[in-house]
Parts: structure tokens; C-alpha cells; sequence
């Protein structure tokens, strides 16, 4: 008779090696996440039914709860809400900005006839000095400029 090895198998541990350091902690996680990107139904268009007094998706058919459907309502107006004053805000800022624009626009069209007037003044000496000493000087002023222009 000869003795057959006795099989331990039953006694063995496998010890397998993880391949992912962090899968303890995902073991932890109280939800799984999903491989695939699954898409999702925003819940765009509701159907309201009065008689049934349920709120049903129109594009996926899911019935949705009530509260919830009137609470993404409620967060998407004050974030309008949020948003409109924001945009007011920026509103009267642009138009503080443009009056300022506005008057030194005024300012600089003031600047400039003043400068003008110098100009023909300073040239009105010149040209009269000139004629005093009698040196023939070609008057030229605005007038002339616009002149030679038009021709």
C-alpha cells in the first residue's frame, strides 16, 4: 500500500496581489462609481399631471419627486437672480465709465478750439509783424486752408 499525499488544499490561503494601491479605500467608499459614462436625463421638460398628481420627465419618462423638481426650480431662479444683479451692476459701471468718456471728449474738443484760436492769433502777430518790418507775407489762415482743400 502506498500513501497518496494528503490534499491540504482546504487549508491554504491565496494570497493575490493587489494591483491597485488605493483599493482599500475604494472598498471603503460607500457608492461605486461606473467604468462608463453613463448619460443622463437632465429632466428638461416635466409633464405635469393634475389627476395622477405625479411629475413626469417628457424626454426619459421617469417619474421625478415633486419637491425636488420645484427645489432645481427654485436654486436656477436665484441663480438668475444672482446673475441679473451682477449684470446690473456691470450695467451702471459701463455707463459711469461712459459719461466720463463723454466729458473728456468735451474736454479735449474744448482743448483743441483753444489751441486753434492760439494758433490764429500767434498767426495774426506774426503776419503783422511781418507787414511792419515789410516783409510781404502770404496771409494764410483757416480760411485759406480750406480753401486750397475744396479746389
Amino acid at each position: 500500500m502506498i500513501d497518496e499525499p494528503k490534499d491540504d488544499s482546504e487549508n491554504v490561503l491565496a494570497f493575490t496581489k493587489r494591483f491597485d494601491s488605493n483599493a482599500d479605500i475604494k472598498d471603503m467608499r460607500n457608492f461605486v462609481e461606473s467604468d462608463q459614462a453613463v448619460p443622463r436625463c437632465m429632466h428638461g421638460g416635466v409633464l405635469v399631471s393634475e389627476f395622477e398628481r405625479k411629475v413626469t420627465c417628457r424626454r426619459c419618462g421617469a417619474v421625478l419627486d415633486a419637491f425636488d423638481h420645484v427645489l432645481s426650480i427654485a436654486k436656477q431662479e436665484t441663480k438668475l437672480d444672482w446673475e441679473l444683479r451682477q449684470l446690473r451692476g456691470e450695467i451702471t459701471d459701463h455707463r459711469t465709465g461712459l459719461e466720463k468718456l463723454k466729458r473728456e471728449e468735451l474736454n479735449t474738443r474744448n482743448r483743441i478750439k483753444n489751441a486753434e484760436g492760439k494758433l490764429a492769433k500767434i498767426s495774426m502777430e506774426i503776419a503783422n509783424m511781418s507787414i511792419a518790418a515789410g516783409i510781404p507775407v502770404a496771409a494764410v489762415t483757416r480760411d485759406t486752408y480750406t480753401d486750397a482743400e475744396n479746389s
